[in-house]
């Protein structure tokens, strides 16, 4: 595989450039290496004499790539950039801004990709010869991506925000008002001491999450709650820092809805330790479109494997729903 250099010493030699495309002809294999000294730019001018690239790699030197400067390398495979750039960065043979947060350039004739968590927006072009499914699922993954980083100002509807007067009730016109009842106090409070208005609406879901379970003592209580329970069980709660599952349910649910979430309190039956199923409740939330288990009270007993999960993947499976209740204030 051919290599071109464009260092600090600019050696390019014409033997390097013969072999170059010797090698191209023979082989329809090249790779472009760009380690340039001082402001260099890409377009796609760079690449006219080489549209069967396969590899680049961005050397610390380039400044500016230009949207679309990959567009003619229908080959391209992989895109690598060095560590000390400090305008690009690769993952997986992808290309992206320093903080990656935007894709800017998926190569075409790769067949996948792990994309960080932290890519929430598509440059121009960046899907450019990019098959229909993959490029479907690439919009698709950093979409929810993007809903999931949301800072909580962000996010429409009614929830609590941070302000500098502390944390307050976003009414829907966009208006602040304070916490008006026992429970939206007390969810205020969890909120306010465990999270910042600098973490995204999913970071303070985990992190009050991670409150709840932390803060709180199991209490046997083998009764089953009946009628309009969920906003008394999350209020005994938060105000004594111990119950049942229907309390852990019930209080993730109504910290969930402050957050801007939809939340259910959902009861049936999960496997018991002695055999058999036994009476349960668990909170379900929506993030992106979809719903997940978020199981404080088994999360408090086991230590792992209750945030965010699926019916499927369940750990103490098999989890039988009976009933759901949706949560609001």
């Amino acid at each position: 595989m051919a290599a071109i250099f464009f260092d600090d010493k600019k050696r390019i030699a014409i033997r390097l450039m013969t072999f170059l495309l010797t090698t191209a002809l023979l082989t329809g294999i090249c790779s472009l290496n760009a380690e340039a000294a001082g402001p260099t730019k890409i377009d796609a001018m760079t690449f006219r004499m080489n549209t069967d690239i396969t590899t680049v790699h961005i050397g610390s030197d380039v400044t500016e790539i230009t949207p679309g400067a990959f567009k003619s390398l229908m080959k391209l495979r992989s895109i690598t950039v060095s560590e000390n750039n400090p305008f690009y960065a690769s993952y997986s043979n992808c290309l992206y801004n320093k903080d990656m947060t935007e894709l800017l350039c998926f190569p075409p004739a790769l067949d996948g990709a792990m994309i960080p968590s932290s890519v929430t927006s598509i440059g121009e072009y960046a899907l450019t010869g990019v098959g229909g499914k993959l490029k479907d699922d690439i919009r698709t993954v950093i979409k929810n991506q993007a809903d999931a980083n949301l800072k909580l100002e962000d996010v429409p509807g009614e929830h609590f925000i941070h302000t500098k007067y502390g944390v307050k009730w976003r009414e829907a016109d966009g208006s602040y008002s304070e916490p008006d009842t026992e429970l939206k106090k007390l969810v205020a409070s969890v909120i306010d001491f465990s999270t910042d208005e600098n973490m995204t609406q999913n970071a303070q879901l985990e992190r009050c999450f991670k409150y709840l379970v932390d803060f709180s003592a199991y209490e046997r209580d083998n009764e089953v709650p009946v009628g309009n329970w969920t906003g008394a069980y999350a209020k005994d709660m938060l105000m004594e820092g111990k119950g049942n599952c229907y309390n852990y349910a019930a209080a993730f649910a109504y910290i969930a809805k402050g957050l801007g979430y939809d939340a259910k309190v959902c009861t049936g039956t999960v496997l018991s330790s002695l055999g058999g199923q036994t009476p349960h409740a668990w909170t379900e939330v929506k993030v992106n479109r979809t719903w997940y288990i978020f199981d404080a009270e088994m999360q408090d007993a086991k230590g792992s494997g209750y945030y965010k999960q699926t019916y499927e993947n369940y750990p103490t499976k098999p989890l039988e729903k009976a009933a759901a209740i949706t949560v609001s204030y």
